[in-house]
């Protein structure tokens, strides 16, 4: 007799719990019991074949693994809504929507003008935007969820097409009146001592903050991790500490009295654009690709001309 395998109820409920983090509150998302969820998470565990959670003083706490099969089953579900959403629109006889993969910081600071720019070019067809990470991104594009991924570095990956959407260059940002904002260059020296707000260390973004750091002897001092690169710029804007950003995370905080000033030795960050290599073109894909690129330009060219700030 062929062993059991996970079903769809079975994912349905073990994404609940990792939503919620209880057994009850999965029971208030799906609409059943509490011991309807126990049994099947119990049963979706031995089917697992591994702890997904462990009891700790009467909380449930993902395991490693948990998390690791929680990325793959969000992209299960986002896949059945999209079909959802799609057999809607069919019924309805609305055109397909393009979808955007993009991780966060470029959802904040490049689609709202590249939203506008589509608006303005009198396409048909809406676009539907998706933040996630650098990993998601990538999935959903390879996985052909998603129509264009934006996202930092330049991954090369068989049954993509990719091309270099911009190299941004970081900037120390700060809140208006700090004392480094008086400086018209900072030196990663003159982070020592500073409250600093550091980056993702998952997605590499602080690794090319801690290169430009070796051998100027400063020990800024971390006062938390921030792994959305926009997140930081808000707390960098709030007073919280120095950052080290770059315009795309800048862009979205230069009227809430974000400062920025040049940085040395110079860190650069690089963001591409990708897409599906045998996918059919039915959404004007070079056009949207071209207003892509122009916002790009306009972000940039926008935090250059603010760099003097306040």
């Amino acid at each position: 007799m062929a062993a059991k395998s996970l079903e769809y109820r079975h994912l349905e409920v073990f994404r609940a719990v990792m939503r919620s983090g209880s057994v009850t509150g999965a029971g208030a998302l799906l609409g059943v019991s509490q011991p309807a969820v126990s049994r099947l998470l119990a049963q979706t565990e031995a089917l697992a074949g591994f702890p997904l959670f462990e009891r700790i003083r009467g909380r449930l706490v993902p395991t490693p693994l948990a998390h690791a099969l929680h990325e793959e089953v969000e992209r299960v579900f986002i896949g059945v809504e999209e079909i959802s959403a799609l057999t809607e629109r069919l019924r309805q006889r609305s055109p397909r929507r393009i979808l955007l993969a993009s991780i966060p910081v470029l959802t904040l600071s490049l689609l709202p003008r590249v939203a506008v720019y589509w608006r303005e070019a009198r396409r048909e067809m809406p676009l539907a935007v998706h933040s996630r990470t650098v990993g998601g991104v990538l999935g959903m594009v390879a996985s052909r969820q998603a129509d264009i991924g934006l996202s930092t570095g330049l991954h090369r990956i068989p049954g993509l097409r990719s091309a270099k959407l911009a190299r941004a260059r970081a900037y120390c940002a700060m809140a208006v009146g700090h004392r480094l904002a008086a400086q018209p260059l900072v030196r990663a020296a003159d982070l020592d001592g500073e409250a600093y707000i550091a980056l993702s260390r998952e997605e590499g973004r602080q690794a090319l903050v801690d290169r430009a750091l070796e051998g100027s002897g400063a020990r800024p001092v971390e006062l938390v991790e921030c792994r959305m690169t926009s997140g930081a710029a808000a707390m960098a804007a709030a007073g919280a500490g120095i950052a080290v950003i770059d315009a795309f995370a800048a862009a979205p905080f230069l009227g809430a009295g974000l400062v920025l000033r040049p940085f040395e030795p110079a860190v650069t960050v690089d963001y591409q654009v990708f897409w599906p290599e045998e996918a059919p073109d039915g959404f004007g894909r070079a056009i949207l690709l071209q207003g892509i690129r122009q916002a790009a330009r306009a972000v940039m060219a926008e935090v250059e001309a603010r760099l003097a700030g306040p």
